[in-house]
């Protein structure tokens, strides 16, 4: 049991020391570096290498990108395309009848030796890559997330140089000279980021090769919305020189929105009052007129000098017996 105390001491710092491991970022191989390595293939087997078509570059990074953005490994393309439509659709060929096998793989962090080594040595997938009528290769490389997407595309076309191979093994022959490919420097353009307008609009110059899905990630764009833009869907094709609407103009739109105008007064006719004739009073009969009484002025006592003694004479009289009733009656009046 002591023994192997330090042991199951050991195990829980290992595990513990992996948990704190990040996960290795994908590393998608470029596409040139996947026909490279399918030509070093070829070359363990005795056969020469093949030479890189660009439109063939361009239909398979196409489809690799719509692999991605599926995260489906498929040989069927948006609306139901197949390899053969594709590359036709890419210009390979230029009209002439055409001749394509494609090889499809995906998987977390795959290589592209893995894909070689490991997914394709079956005979279908071995016909792609050895097909000693091939004579033209192109290649794509996609990833969404932890995982990595490759097409692969061999073929010819009528017309083309016939394939050859290289010397191996006991075979010293020489290789038939390979016509060169449609002259094009660089096959698959690299996807550069446009500058926005005065207006606020950004447009992206379709480039020779590039896809749309490649073109909306390039920008992290909204896929739905830049195919609502552009009036686009999953199947259209696209062209070099074309413009993708990445986001429209800011400017605001004004909108004139005419006032009404006032309505016209209707001048209404007012009547004019015809005179009304005035109805008579009745005729009252005049107020009598009333006549003030006169007012009486008391007329003074006038007393003669002749009958002044007797006036007097009385009026003392007359105090004298007044004075002798009251004190009459007063005197009956006490106890």
């Amino acid at each position: 049991m002591k023994r192997l105390t330090p042991f199951l001491i050991l195990i829980p710092l290992v595990l513990f020391s992996l948990a704190l491991t990040p996960p290795r970022a994908p590393q998608a191989d470029d596409p040139y570096a996947v026909v490279a390595a399918v030509n070093e293939f070829r070359a363990t087997r005795g056969m020469g290498p093949l030479t890189i078509d660009a439109a063939l570059m361009a239909a398979a990074q196409a489809h690799s990108d719509y692999m991605a953005s599926i995260r489906q490994v498929t040989h069927y393309g948006p609306g139901g395309s197949r390899p053969v439509d594709r590359a036709m659709a890419y210009g390979f060929g230029g009209g002439a009848k055409v001749f394509i096998s494609e090889n499809i793989a995906g998987g977390y962090n795959l290589t592209i030796q893995e894909a070689i080594y490991n997914y394709w040595q079956d005979e279908l997938h071995l016909y792609t890559m050895l097909n000693p009528n091939a004579v033209y290769i192109g290649a794509g490389t996609g990833v969404a997330g932890d995982y990595v997407y490759y097409t692969v595309d061999a073929g010819y076309y009528s017309g083309a140089p016939a394939a050859g191979t290289t010397s191996g093994g006991g075979n010293n022959a020489a290789a038939p000279t390979v016509a060169a490919p449609p002259p094009n420097p660089n096959p698959v353009d690299p996807f550069i980021k446009s500058t926005p307008r005065e207006d606020g609009a950004l447009i992206h110059i379709v480039g020779y090769g590039q896809s749309l899905i490649g073109i909306v990630n390039t920008y992290g764009a909204d896929l739905n919305e830049v195919l609502k833009l552009n009036n686009l869907t999953l199947d259209s094709v696209i062209y070099p020189g074309d413009e993708i609407i990445i986001r429209p103009s800011y400017t605001p739109t004004v909108t004139v929105t005419a006032s009404p105008e006032p309505p016209t007064a209707t001048p209404s006719i007012t009547p004019t009052p015809k005179p009304q004739s005035p109805t008579p009073l009745p005729t009252l009969p005049p107020l009598a007129t009333i006549v003030p009484s006169p007012t009486l002025s008391p007329t003074p006592l006038v007393i003669s000098p002749q009958r002044e003694p007797v006036v007097v004479g009385a009026v003392l009289t007359s105090l004298t017996i007044l004075l002798v009733v009251i004190l009459l009656g007063l005197r009956k009046r006490s106890p």
